[in-house]
């Protein structure tokens, strides 16, 4: 099913597919390092306002 789709796809189509793949990917990886840090965020004020 796929392949007769890949097979048809010109060269600029690959390139955008890939160039759309790379976009997500990064998105992904922003997104989990916003997490991260806001839960390291969120501990740090907490252990801040226990000290207080």
């Amino acid at each position: 099913m796929f392949t007769k789709l890949i097979n048809q796809a010109t060269t600029l189509d690959k390139a955008i597919a890939l160039s759309l793949a790379a976009m997500l990917s990064f998105n992904v990886l922003v997104l989990a390092n916003q997490v991260d840090r806001s839960t390291s965020f969120a501990q740090t004020q907490g252990a801040a306002a226990q000290q207080a």
